[in-house]
């Protein structure tokens, strides 16, 4: 037994767990449709002075349902790459609506067919910014600013200061200025992001930052502060006040209105803070394991870094809760457990320390078999979306959205094995040993 606090189901309840797990299979992402809604509307309410645009981060999660919900809440989107702009205007998203901004952008005739039908850029480069006014001179642009600065959960995750990549560094704005003369270019709007999970103190001096370089050119609209938002979701963590910085926020952009007579608009990025705790991944655990009294005991579940990476590569951690198999009466006392998932790599576990994946760090859980199920909560964003694909072979995982009304829909079916080796392609001399050696496949 331990005093530790138990963690418990965000959106499920235990009987939804049953349900899904033994209609769908395991492992299996559940997102909700109503704790989408409900962060669309908070986000959407934030402070601002001259108006706000969200703009859903499609890396968090993709899935064309997804993306068709938030169209539907009437959310603009950001996108990290040409192929999430592809994959969202099949969804049916309007390029119009889409911000690109990429580290990889080749001005080819698909980029240029959908910069043609209203897809926004944002130059991330000052390569990058002389790339598109030569493929589109005289035209609207935005550059994401590096302030030299930045503020992250880990360093991984930081996407600011001198060990970025990510934007135009802040004392090369002359050459920004250059090749918007040369090409004609009309800089309309300042972005930066700073990191994931960043310190909201840090978030304002970056906007101070954005803000200020507005001053230096007259055509920017809007300030763009990228993503990163804090969420709650362990019980240990405080609430994050979203609120608290975007008044700080408001209050510059009301300063800078009174000095200059320009009203800038503000845009975010969400991903984390709309679907992380709007998505919990079920799995079966298939295995309890022990190294003795010097070690620890293992949940050996059937999902693993092939649907969540994080706890493994970021040291970010999730809550674990365990289901039993079937309904009963009274809650099973806690023990501690380590989470182990099912790739053959020794770094595939869910329960290593905050900060340190060298680590691990046992966590209290309902007592639990084999049969019975785990759910991994805080899963919608950069789960399903930044998995391991198919390491060992295993399969994607299928994906279900919980509609308003309670019932389980499926918005992607489980990956096949015919659909795993689809783009593969053996040597003619090759072949004959792969027939010879068929007759042993099932």
């Amino acid at each position: 037994m331990t005093a530790e606090p138990i963690e418990s189901l965000k959106f499920l309840t235990p009987d939804d767990v049953r349900e899904v797990a033994q209609c769908f299979g395991t492992p299996v992402f559940v997102y909700d449709e109503q704790t989408i809604e409900a962060g669309v509307r908070t986000i959407s309410s934030l402070p601002s002075a001259f108006g706000l645009t969200v703009r859903y981060s499609l890396k968090a999660c993709p899935s064309a349902a997804i993306v068709c919900l938030f169209d539907r809440l009437g959310l603009c989107f950001d996108a990290s790459s040409v192929w999430e702009v592809h994959r969202a205007v099949r969804a049916g998203i309007d390029p119009a609506r889409i911000l690109l901004t990429a580290q990889q952008a080749v001005f080819d005739d698909g980029l240029l067919a959908l910069l043609d039908a209203g897809l926004q850029f944002d130059a991330g480069s000052v390569r990058q910014l002389e790339d598109y006014g030569r493929a589109r001179p005289g035209g609207d642009v935005s550059i994401r600013l590096n302030p030299g600065f930045g503020s992250g959960l880990v360093r991984r995750l930081t996407s600011g200061g001198p060990e970025s990549s990510f934007g135009i560094w802040h004392e090369a704005i002359h050459d920004v200025e250059r090749a918007l003369e040369s090409h004609g270019l009309r800089l309309v709007r300042v972005h930066t992001h700073v990191g994931s999970g960043h310190d909201p103190g840090v978030l304002v001096r970056a906007a101070a930052a954005a803000i200020e370089l507005a001053r230096r050119f007259a055509t920017v609209q809007t300030v763009n502060l990228g993503g990163g938002y804090r969420v709650k979701a362990l019980l240990a963590d405080p609430e994050p006040d979203h609120a608290g910085w975007a008044a700080m926020v408001a209050g510059e952009m009301g300063r800078f209105a009174v000095e200059t007579g320009r009203e800038l608009a503000l845009e975010l990025e969400p991903g984390t803070y709309l679907m992380a705790n709007a998505g919990s991944i079920v799995t079966k655990i298939l295995d309890v394991t022990t190294t003795g009294s010097a070690g620890h005991t293992f949940l050996k579940i059937d999902g693993g870094l092939t649907e969540i990476l994080r706890p493994s590569y970021y040291g970010a951690p999730h809550p674990l809760v365990t289901v039993a198999a079937q309904a009963e009466p009274e809650p099973r006392p806690a023990e501690r457990y380590c989470v182990a998932g099912h790739c053959c790599i020794a770094g595939d576990v869910l329960t290593t320390a905050v900060a340190d994946v060298e680590r691990l760090a046992p966590v209290a859980l309902g007592r639990a078999g084999a049969g019975d199920y785990l759910v991994v909560e805080r899963g919608g964003a950069y789960c399903s979306s930044m998995a391991m694909r198919n390491f060992n072979s295993y399969p994607d995982a299928a994906e279900v959205l919980r509609r308003r009304d309670g019932s389980f829909h499926l918005i992607r079916a489980r990956q096949t094995l015919d659909q795993i080796v689809a783009n593969e392609r053996v040597p003619a001399d090759l072949r004959s040993v792969s027939t010879e050696s068929s007759h042993y496949l099932a």
